[in-house]
């Protein structure tokens, strides 16, 4: 089998893409989630991209490892695209208009329509702004909210279990979310899989956060999905959204400052590596009408193109 294939990253989020007509009929999940395997491309998650048939619309099925599994939605995903419709020929596959910047790409998910406006020049993206309004629908009906578990209290945002990290010490002082001894691991599977026992979650997403940010960012994150095979997401669209969620339905986001018409921005320190923070920030906007978030918009600071190429097995 031969299928041709872009790859890339949002802050270490690794990202493949993949033409739908090439991938066999039956067999999407299985080929993506090899595909994503160590021998051979390595990946967090893969889009699957099939044509509509309409100019800057795309059908896509996104892919994960781990459960293995189609997911609703995927921010890297959607960044890292966003970077390839201007930077690679999926533009032209796709009838995407680069006559002028910003251009605009709805992509139909499992989640809902998904909308990406992609500033660019020279042919290169600068920023790619997502609109996870489907996403953040998909939440509040999965549940929004505190739970208490293992006497540690926790957040729910939909299928994410949020962690705030000084609270998480205070119950486990030898936590440590730069090495990730075997200890903070350990307290940490037991708590997720409660987590998941408890709301029948079946796709392990974990957020750890604290508001002691190291550079320009408002607070700083890491998504440890799971742990046990070294399954650690430096940045995560989805989680920065579910993230935003989860600090608004525990009355942290009073410290933030509102902007026009209802709309809070946060930064968020991520990227790079599996320590707490990163190097890069994802910018999260959310739109809030009686403390209850209905629209969010996210954009990272650091995604490229790594990769283009044909993979063969």
């Amino acid at each position: 089998m031969k299928l041709d294939f872009v790859r890339g990253h949002m802050g270490g989020n690794l990202i493949i893409l993949l033409h739908g007509d090439q991938v066999p009929v039956g067999r999407e999940l299985e080929t993506a989630v090899k595909l994503m395997g160590a021998n051979y491309l390595y990946a967090h998650e893969a889009g699957i991209l099939y044509a509509t048939g309409k100019p800057g619309q795309i059908e896509v099925k996104i892919a994960e490892p781990t459960v293995p599994c189609f997911i609703s939605a995927c921010g890297g995903f959607t960044q890292v695209l966003g970077a390839a419709l201007v930077e690679t020929d999926l533009g032209d596959l796709f009838g995407l208009s680069k006559a002028a910047s910003p251009a605009n790409v709805v992509l139909h998910t499992d989640c809902g329509p998904t909308s990406l406006s992609i500033n660019f020049e020279n042919g290169k993206a600068k920023k790619i702004r997502t609109n996870m309004e489907c996403f953040v629908t998909e939440c509040y009906e999965h549940g929004v909210g505190k739970m208490t578990i293992n006497e540690l209290e926790v957040l729910r945002a939909g299928k994410f279990l949020v962690i705030n990290a000084d609270i998480f010490r205070k119950v486990y002082p030898f936590a440590d979310f730069n090495s990730w001894n075997g200890k903070t691991r350990e307290a940490l599977l037991n708590i997720q899989h409660q987590f998941m026992s408890e709301t029948g979650e079946i796709e392990p997403n974990v957020a750890v956060y604290d508001w002691n940010p190291e550079r320009k960012g408002n607070m700083r994150v890491v998504f440890p999905h799971y742990v046990q095979d070294e399954f650690f997401e430096p940045s995560c669209g989805t989680g920065s959204v579910a993230l935003g969620l989860a600090v608004l339905a525990a009355g942290e986001l009073e410290q933030i400052s509102a902007g026009e018409n209802g709309w809070h921005s946060l930064d968020i320190e991520s990227g790079g590596g599996i320590e707490l923070g990163g190097p890069d920030l994802t910018t999260l906007e959310m739109k809030i009408e009686n403390n209850q978030a209905v629209s969010a918009v996210f954009s990272h600071s650091r995604v490229e193109i790594t990769s283009v190429g044909e993979a063969r097995f």
